[in-house]
C-alpha cells in the first residue's frame, strides 16, 4: 500500500483526487489545501510519493518542489495543474518534478494518467536504490584489492580506477575515468603489442596471454615496468586488469648486464688505443710533405717566413698577383716581398707576428698597386704563428685576400643606407606637419637631399592641373650656384616638352649628360644648358589621378650618374611629397567643413559634448546643454566628475558603459537619466560618435543627446495599465479553469451512475460547451504576453530541446542542426517550437522523425521544422495559420505566426501530402546572430 500526499487549493480537486486514487486499492491517499502545511506533515511521517498543483496562494508548486528538495527528499515529485505553459513545464522537470500532468480533458483517463505516472515514479526510486547499494558492495571490493586494477572497456576506454592507479601513474580518477584509453600510460613500443593482446582476447581468448610484462609512462613522464594479470569479465567485453611494479626487480637486472659490458668495452678500448698510437706516428711523418702540397694550392695569396725572417714558402697564387716565381724570392727577406707589390710597406704582417713571440694572429687592411693590372686594390692581410713539435715559435704564415669589390659594395651599401635615413627623416618631419611650417619644410628638405646627393640645384617645380603651365615654387642652391627661382615662373609646358609624356605617365626622367639628349630633344637641351644645367633627374610628385609637380635635381660643374637605388629612394621622397601635398589640401577642406558642423551644433536643440581620449577631459560643450539640464558649460566645466555626479544612481551601469565606447559607433543609443539643476531626473537617449586622428586612431568622442524625457512618461504609463490588465487576467483565469475542472470532473463522476439517455445526451453537450471554454481561457493566457516584453536575442538549440523535454513525444526521435544560431525574436518563441512539436504529435499520425535544421538565406537564415508524417493536404496549406482553423482548438498555429510577425519572421507550410509537413520560418537580416 502506497502512502500518497495531494496539495491543492481547491477543496473539490482534492476529493477528486483521493477517490479515484483509492479505487485502485494499492494507494492510501491523503490531502491538504496548504504548502506550509505540507512541509509539516513530511516532516511527521514518510510518503511514497507528493502531488502538488502549481498556483497556490502561499506557495506555488515549483517552489515547494525546491523546498521538498532543499530539506534532501527525493520523494517522487508530480506537478498536477491546469497551468501548461512550457516555460512552467521545463522549470518544474529542472528542479527535479518526475513528471508534469496539465489538468483538463477526460476525468478518468487523466487520474489513470496520474495513477500510472506515480507507480512509475515510486518504483523507479525503489530500483534506485537497490542499484546503489550493489553498486557500494561492488566498489568496496575493487578499492581494496591491494594492487593497481583498471576497467577495460571494448573501445580500450578505462571506465573504472582504484587509488592505487592513481598512485601509480599520477592522474586523478577525474582525469582517467571515460576518458582516456588505457593505451595512454603505455610505452610507444610498447602499444602496437598490448593492442594486439586487447584484440586477441575477445576474439580468440586462448591466443592472448593472462600475464605479461609491459612499461607505463606516468604523469611526470617516468617510465616504470609493470607485471600484468588481466582477464574478460564474464557476459560482457569489459576487461579487469591488476598491475604490480616491477621497476626495482627490472633494474638490477639491468644494472648486472651494463656491468658486464663495460668490462668487455674497456678490453676493447685499449686494444684500439695501441693501433691508434701506431696510425698517429704514421700520419706524423707525412705532415711536413702534406703541409706545402696544401699551401700551395691555397687560393688565397700565401708565403711563410721562418723564425729569422726568410721566405720559405710561396704558392701559386702569390705568384699569380705579383708575377714572381718561388725559386726568385725564397730565402729573400721581408724587404723582396714589398718591392714585388707596390704600396706593401714593412713590417709586414708575418713580422709583426714574430716580433712578438707568436702568441696570436694579426689581422689588417693594405691597399697595393696591382702589378699586373696596375689599379689599386685592398687586400686584407692575416698572419698566424707556426710552431715546431717542442712547441717553440718556429716561423710565421701569412695569407692576403684580396676584398676591393667587398669595399666598394660596403661604400654604396653606406651611402644606400644614409639615403634611407635622409628619406626617413624627410618622413618623420612631414608627419603631423602644421600648414603654416610647410615653406620651410620644403626648403630644409631640398638642402638636405642636394647637400646629401652632391648637386648643385635641387627645386620643386609645380604643375597647373591641366599641366599647360610649370612654376619652380621652391628652390636650393650650393654655394657659388646661381638661383633661378625668380626666372623660372609661370612657364609653358613645352619647354620640357620632350619629357611631358613621361610625366604624364607619373614616369622619373633621368638624364646623366644633357649633352647626349637626342636631336628630337634639341629645344630641352637648349633651355636647360642655357642655365647651365649637365645632368638632370625629375622625379614626379603624383597621387593615384592627379600630377602635382616634380622634384628636381641638378648638377653644372660635373656629369652625374644615378643608380637605380637612388632612383627608387627619390621616387619614395616624391610620393611623401605628394602625401603632404594632398594632406595640406585635405586640412584645409576638413577646417572649413568643422567651421560649418560647429555652427550647425551651435543652433541645434540637442546636446553635443565632445571628449577627448588621451588624456580624457571634455573638449567642447554646445551651447543647448544649459537648457537641457540648466547647467552653464563653465560649471561643468570646472570639475571633470561634474557630469558623472548627475546621473541616476540606477543607471550609473549604462552611463559607464557609454563611457567605454571608443572605437567605433554605437550599436544602439543608450538610455538613462539626469539630474536637472532643479533637482529633477529627466530621461536622455545619448550616441557615441568616434574622431579620429591622422594615424586611424580615435583621439576624442562626440556624444549626442537627445531630450526623451516626454516619451519616456508615457511608456511608464502605459506599461504601469499593461501589468495591472495582465494581473487581473492572470487572478480570472486560474480560478475560472479551476471551475472548470471540477465541473468536468463532477461530469465525468455522474457518467459513470446509471443516466437517462436525454440526461446523458445533456451532460454530454454540456461537457463539450465547457471544454470550449477551458480551451478558449488557455489561448486567452498565451496571447495576453504577445508582444508584452522586449525582443531579445534567444539561441534556437535550446528552445528546441526544451519543447521536446516538457512535451516527451513517445516514438518520435528529434534531431538538429542549427549551427549555434540565435535569432531576435519575441520572448514567446518557446511556444513556437512547443506548438510545431504538439502539432505533429497531434496531426501527423505516423511521424516518427522530426528534423530541424537552418541554412543561411541572404542576410539572414531559413530555418526548416520537417517531419515524416501524413503532411498537410495542399488546399489547407493557407488557411493553418488562420485562427480556429483545424480539429483542435484552432489557436496553436495561429499563435506561431503572431509571435514571429512581431520581429518581421516569417513562417509557410511548404511540405508534399503523403509525404510529411515542412515548416520554414524566414529570420530577416539583421535578427540572425551564429556561433
Amino acid at each position: 500500500m502506497y502512502r500518497i500526499l495531494v496539495v491543492d487549493d481547491e477543496p473539490g480537486l482534492l476529493e477528486q483526487n483521493r477517490i479515484y486514487l483509492e479505487t485502485s486499492g494499492d494507494m492510501r491517499v491523503e490531502t491538504t489545501s496548504s504548502s506550509l502545511q505540507a512541509l509539516d506533515m513530511l516532516s511527521k511521517a514518510p510518503y511514497d510519493a507528493i502531488i502538488a498543483d502549481y498556483e497556490m496562494p502561499e506557495m506555488d508548486g515549483i517552489t515547494l518542489l525546491k523546498e521538498v528538495r532543499n530539506r534532501g527528499l527525493s520523494i517522487p515529485f508530480i506537478i498536477f495543474s491546469g497551468r501548461g505553459r512550457e516555460e512552467v513545464i521545463i522549470e518544474a522537470l529542472n528542479n527535479g518534478a518526475d513528471f508534469y500532468l496539465q489538468k483538463g480533458g477526460n476525468p478518468s483517463a487523466q487520474f489513470a494518467e496520474l495513477q500510472n505516472m506515480i507507480l512509475q515514479a515510486v518504483r523507479r526510486k525503489q530500483a534506485e536504490e537497490e542499484v546503489q547499494r550493489a553498486g557500494d558492495l561492488y566498489r568496496s571490493v575493487f578499492e581494496h584489492t591491494g594492487s593497481a586494477t583498471i576497467i577495460i572497456e571494448g573501445d580500450m576506454t578505462i571506465s573504472l580506477a582504484n587509488n592505487e592507479f592513481e598512485h601509480l601513474t599520477g592522474y586523478s580518477r577525474e582525469e582517467i575515468e571515460s576518458k582516456v584509453p588505457w593505451t595512454v600510460f603505455v610505452a610507444a613500443e610498447d602499444v602496437e603489442r598490448l593492442r594486439n593482446y586487447h584484440r586477441e582476447r575477445r576474439t580468440d581468448p586462448g591466443s592472448a596471454p593472462r600475464t605479461y610484462e609491459f612499461r607505463l609512462v606516468d604523469r611526470h613522464g617516468s617510465q616504470k615496468d609493470l607485471h600484468m594479470t588481466i582477464g574478460i569479465i564474464p557476459g560482457t567485453d569489459r576487461s579487469v586488469a591488476s598491475m604490480i611494479d616491477v621497476t626495482d626487480r627490472k633494474r638490477f637486472e639491468e644494472e648486472l648486464s651494463a656491468a658486464h659490458e663495460e668490462m668487455i668495452a674497456a678490453f676493447e678500448e685499449a686494444k684500439a688505443s695501441q693501433e691508434s698510437l701506431e696510425a698517429q706516428c704514421r700520419e706524423m711523418e707525412d705532415y711536413q710533405a702534406n703541409l706545402r702540397g696544401i699551401i700551395d694550392f691555397l687560393p688565397d695569396p700565401t708565403f711563410v717566413l721562418d723564425r729569422t725572417g726568410k721566405v720559405i714558402i710561396w704558392n701559386r697564387a702569390i705568384e699569380e698577383l705579383t708575377g714572381v716565381k718561388k725559386n726568385r724570392i725564397i730565402g729573400s727577406g721581408p724587404e723582396a716581398v714589398c718591392k714585388t707589390m707596390p704600396g706593401l710597406q714593412s713590417p709586414l704582417v708575418a713580422e709583426s707576428v714574430l716580433s712578438r713571440g707568436g702568441v696570436e694572429s694579426v689581422t689588417q687592411e693594405v691597399r697595393i698597386t696591382s702589378p699586373r693590372t696596375g689599379e689599386v686594390a685592398c687586400l686584407w692581410a692575416k698572419a698566424s704563428p707556426l710552431y715546431d713539435a717542442q712547441g717553440r715559435l718556429s716561423g710565421a704564415i701569412e695569407s692576403l685576400r684580396d676584398i676591393t669589390d667587398s669595399k666598394r659594395m660596403e661604400t654604396q651599401i653606406q651611402h644606400r643606407i644614409d639615403l634611407e635615413q635622409v628619406v626617413s627623416s624627410i618622413s618623420t618631419k612631414f608627419i603631423g606637419l602644421d600648414p603654416a611650417d610647410l615653406e620651410d619644410a620644403l626648403e630644409e628638405m631640398l638642402q638636405a637631399l642636394g647637400s646629401f646627393l652632391d648637386v648643385d640645384r635641387s627645386y620643386i617645380f609645380r604643375f597647373s592641373a591641366d599641366l599647360t603651365r610649370v612654376e619652380d615654387t621652391h628652390e636650393w642652391c650650393a654655394e657659388g650656384i646661381e638661383a633661378q627661382i625668380d626666372v623660372l615662373q609661370d612657364l609653358p609646358a613645352d619647354v620640357i616638352s620632350w619629357g611631358l609624356e613621361q610625366i604624364r605617365a607619373q614616369n622619373t626622367i633621368c638624364i646623366p649628360d644633357i649633352a647626349g639628349l637626342p636631336q628630337e630633344a634639341a629645344a630641352v637641351r637648349d633651355f636647360f644648358q642655357g642655365y647651365g644645367v649637365r645632368s638632370l633627374i625629375l622625379v614626379p610628385i603624383a597621387t593615384i589621378d592627379e600630377n602635382l609637380g616634380t622634384i628636381g635635381f641638378e648638377t653644372t660643374r660635373k656629369i652625374r650618374t644615378w643608380s637605380d637605388e637612388d632612383v627608387t629612394l627619390l621616387e619614395i621622397v616624391g610620393n611623401l611629397f605628394a602625401d603632404l601635398f594632398s594632406r595640406i589640401r585635405v586640412q584645409e577642406r576638413l577646417r572649413t567643413s568643422e567651421e560649418r558642423f560647429r555652427s550647425l551644433v551651435e543652433r541645434s536643440h540637442d546636446c553635443y559634448i565632445r571628449a577627448t581620449t588621451a588624456p580624457q577631459a571634455i573638449e567642447y560643450i554646445s551651447p543647448s546643454c544649459e537648457s537641457l539640464i540648466g547647467y552653464t558649460r563653465e560649471e561643468i566645466l570646472g570639475n571633470p566628475n561634474f557630469i558623472r555626479r548627475l546621473i541616476h544612481p540606477e543607471d550609473r551601469k549604462t552611463f559607464f558603459a557609454l563611457l567605454q565606447e571608443r572605437d567605433a559607433t554605437a550599436r544602439q543609443p543608450y538610455v538613462f537619466r539626469v539630474r536637472r539643476k532643479d533637482e529633477r531626473y529627466i530621461w536622455v537617449e545619448a550616441c557615441t560618435i568616434p574622431v579620429y586622428g591622422n594615424d586611424g586612431r580615435a583621439v576624442a568622442i562626440d556624444y549626442a543627446i537627445h531630450d526623451i524625457d516626454a516619451w519616456k512618461q508615457t511608456e511608464a504609463a502605459l506599461i504601469q495599465a499593461n501589468k495591472k490588465l495582465t494581473l487581473m487576467n492572470s487572478i480570472v483565469r486560474h480560478d475560472i479553469l479551476n471551475q472548470v475542472t471540477v465541473v468536468l470532473g463532477h461530469i465525468a463522476l455522474l457518467r459513470e451512475q446509471p443516466l437517462d439517455p436525454t440526461v446523458a445526451d445533456a451532460l454530454g453537450k454540456q461537457q463539450a460547451a465547457v471544454e470550449i471554454i477551458q480551451s478558449q481561457i488557455g489561448f486567452t493566457r498565451d496571447y495576453q504576453d504577445l508582444g508584452v516584453r522586449a525582443p531579445r536575442w534567444f539561441p534556437v538549440e535550446p528552445l528546441v530541446t526544451g519543447a521536446s523535454k516538457a512535451l516527451r513525444p513517445i516514438g518520435i526521435r528529434i534531431s538538429t542542426d542549427l549551427d549555434g544560431l540565435s535569432v531576435y525574436a519575441d520572448p514567446l518563441l518557446s511556444s513556437v517550437f512547443f506548438n510545431l512539436l504538439e502539432n505533429a504529435g497531434r496531426h501527423g499520425k505516423t511521424v516518427t522523425e522530426i528534423r530541424v535544421t537552418a541554412m543561411p538565406d541572404g542576410g539572414g537564415a531559413r530555418i526548416v521544422w520537417e517531419d515524416n508524417g501524413v503532411g498537410v493536404p495542399r488546399e489547407h496549406k493557407e488557411r493553418i495559420f488562420e485562427r480556429g482553423f483545424g480539429s483542435h482548438t484552432g489557436l496553436g498555429l495561429f499563435l506561431v505566426k503572431e509571435v514571429l510577425s512581431i520581429t518581421g519572421i516569417a513562417i509557410r507550410e511548404t511540405g508534399e501530402p503523403g509525404k510529411g509537413a515542412r515548416f520554414e520560418i524566414v529570420v530577416p537580416e539583421g535578427n540572425v546572430r551564429y556561433g
